[in-house]
């Protein structure tokens, strides 16, 4: 026997299938900093190797689609790029993303060069250093920032690279009172 489905049961159906779309949604966003792209896969990952030749520059237009803990970024070209942002929920993909325009050479000031190189200088700002070289594999010493959100990336005053799989680490080290970069070690381009 066929059940048909009532008006009530259409709207239920209608709003699920909104909720499931919604999703998917395709937004507007930029990078928030140089975005290190794997080779293989053109991938982006949270470890943001040092070592990684190309990188999508910070403050690129990008359609972003997400599900669950995974996001597609598309730039202006067609190019895309997945990622895993660690975990679900928009705090995550907001470490690599932000619905606001960046204007590098006003935010940069005197280090737009070196951010635009994706090189970190003492002196930065947490931001610069950030848009610099995006998210540290660890924050105060051994804290993965896989699972951490961008406000707590930013509230630490040590961050840790990985240059490359095997290679040695790179320290930046924020002075507590100003924010400012007060130490870098093992920093390529200096």
């Amino acid at each position: 026997m066929r059940k048909r489905l009532g008006l009530t049961g259409l709207a239920v159906c209608a709003f699920m299938l909104m909720l499931a779309v919604a999703g998917h949604a395709e937004e507007v966003y930029y990078s928030r900093c140089n975005l290190k792209v794997l080779p293989k896969g053109n991938q982006i990952t949270w470890t943001n190797w040092q070592s990684t030749p190309s990188f999508i520059p910070v403050g690129t237009k990008l359609k972003v689609t997400v599900s669950n803990d995974k996001a597609t970024f598309v730039d202006d070209k067609g190019a895309s790029y997945p990622v895993d942002l660690g975990a679900s929920g928009q705090e995550f993909l907001e470490k690599f993303v932000t619905k606001r325009d960046i204007d590098v050479a006003k935010t940069g000031g005197k280090f737009a060069g070196d951010i635009k190189g994706a090189v970190i200088r003492v002196g930065m700002t947490k931001e610069q250093a950030y848009m610099a070289m995006c998210m540290p594999a660890y924050i105060n010493g051994k804290n993965s920032t896989e699972k951490a959100v961008y406000k707590d990336i930013m509230a630490a005053n040590q961050w840790v690279y990985k240059r490359s799989r095997f290679g040695k680490n790179i320290g930046i080290e924020f002075d507590a009172g100003s924010g400012l970069v007060s130490r870098t070690e093992g920093i390529w381009g200096k």
